[in-house]
C-alpha cells in the first residue's frame, strides 16, 4: 500500500516536473505545490468546466485527454485535444472571468487541480516559492501574449489580401 501511494505521489511530481511551468523546481518546491492541489477524475464526457461559468483553477492532465470546445451554431465543436502533460485554465489562477470555452473529459482522465484562493495562500505562506511561480507565469503570459501579436498581424495580412 506505501510503494502505491508513493508511485501515485511520484507520478505527479513527475507531472509537474515535465510541465514547462514547474521545470527547474526542486523536489521540495513540487512537494509543496502538490499539498495545495487537489487530484480530480473525470469520466469520458465529464464536463470539467463549461462556457460563462466563472473560472477559479487550472488543471493539468495527469493521465487522459481533454477537449477544449465551443458552441457555435447550436453545435460542439472542437476547438483543441491537450493529452498528458498539457495544462489549461491557467488564467483564471490569477482572476475570476468566465471561461470562453467548456473543458470535457475525452476519456477517463485525470487532474491536478490549483485552485485560486489555494494558489494566494501558498504565495502568502511561502513567499519565496509563490514569487518563483508567479515570475513563471509572467514568463509564460508573456509568450503567449506575443505569439497572440504575431498571429493576430498575420491574420490582418490575409484580411488585407483578400479585400
Amino acid at each position: 500500500m506505501f510503494g502505491k501511494k508513493n508511485s501515485e505521489s511520484e507520478i505527479l511530481k513527475n507531472t509537474l516536473k515535465e510541465c514547462g511551468l514547474f521545470n527547474g523546481f526542486s523536489s521540495g518546491e513540487l512537494r509543496s505545490l502538490l499539498e495545495i492541489s487537489h487530484i480530480r477524475d473525470y469520466s469520458e464526457g465529464e464536463a470539467i468546466f463549461t462556457q460563462s461559468t466563472v473560472g477559479l483553477c487550472f488543471y493539468i492532465i495527469v493521465k487522459g485527454t481533454v477537449n477544449i470546445v465551443t458552441e457555435s451554431r447550436d453545435e460542439m465543436q472542437v476547438l483543441k485535444k491537450l493529452s498528458q502533460g498539457e495544462y489549461f485554465s491557467e488564467v483564471h489562477l490569477f482572476s475570476e472571468n468566465t471561461h470562453s470555452v467548456t473543458a470535457e473529459a475525452a476519456e477517463l482522465t485525470r487532474l491536478i487541480v490549483f485552485a485560486k484562493p489555494d494558489f494566494e495562500d501558498l504565495v502568502k505562506k511561502e513567499p519565496k516559492l509563490g514569487n518563483k511561480t508567479l515570475l513563471r507565469f509572467l514568463e509564460y503570459f508573456g509568450l503567449k501574449l506575443d505569439e497572440l501579436y504575431k498571429e493576430n498581424k498575420e491574420l490582418k495580412i490575409k484580411i488585407n489580401t483578400f479585400n
